[in-house]
């Protein structure tokens, strides 16, 4: 099952409606890419119009800023022409509908203090390094380059993962995940009367944990399937 697909001319994030026999209750599941053109913020926005319930992410942790740095400095090289996720989407009018299903300040701040001293001093340089080269050199095709994503991991991913940032990667995907499922397994049990529909708004690695969750654990089934356009090469 493929979240993102990276083509010789674009980058296109696939949009999963899920449902469950018997119940009313729908998940839209939107795999995020965090910078894109300003059209694709556009349509995500347009579809979470639609829903009654948004479980959004965002860690509201100075010390997180290190790790969206990359993606903040996208917006201010011209020759890409992208934005950023929080720039293009339009949330005025659905603040309302959004539940922030992410870990809290105080939790994240814990969890970041038990990384070791030296693993957090080279996030300290080496993602200052790299948004440096994406400000020279980047183009939209190096952000694209490791951007497919699919429900399991490639070959690619398994060759390349590292032990030494298996604590991170626990506190960036699997803790934040654990949080967001504890969310969706509520509204699964209790739903509400008036709730029909709910979008699922998070990066596109927190999927492959969402889909198997609701498909293995709570026995969703994919109604739909749709591709929304990322951007263009």
């Amino acid at each position: 099952m493929q979240f993102i697909e990276k083509n010789s001319f674009s980058v296109r994030s696939a949009v999963y409606s899920l449902k469950q026999d018997g119940s009313a209750l729908e998940f839209l599941i939107f795999p995020m890419i965090h910078v894109g053109s300003r059209e694709f913020f556009d349509e995500i926005s347009k579809r979470l119009s639609a829903c009654d319930l948004i479980l959004a992410e965002g860690v509201k942790s100075k010390r997180a800023n290190i790790l969206t740095l990359s993606y903040r400095i996208v917006k201010r090289i011209r020759r890409m022409d992208l934005i950023t996720q929080e720039e293009g989407m339009r949330v005025d009018g659905l603040r309302a509908k959004i539940l922030n299903s992410d870990l809290e300040e105080q939790a994240f701040e814990e969890r970041w203090s038990s990384l070791p001293v030296l693993m957090r001093a080279q996030l300290f340089i080496i993602v200052p390094l790299y948004v440096m080269y994406l400000f020279f050199f980047g183009t939209r095709e190096t952000i694209a380059e490791n951007l497919a994503l699919e429900d399991l991991p490639s070959s690619e991913e398994i060759l390349s993962w590292d032990d030494r940032f298996a604590q991170l990667d626990s506190l960036v995907v699997d803790e934040r995940d654990k949080k967001l499922l504890e969310h969706i397994a509520k509204l699964n049990i209790d739903p509400g009367d008036s709730l029909q529909t709910v979008g699922i708004v998070w990066g596109a690695f927190h999927m492959r944990r969402v889909m198997a969750f609701l498909m293995q654990k709570l026995n969703y089934r994919v109604a739909k399937a749709e591709w929304v356009n990322v951007f263009d090469l």
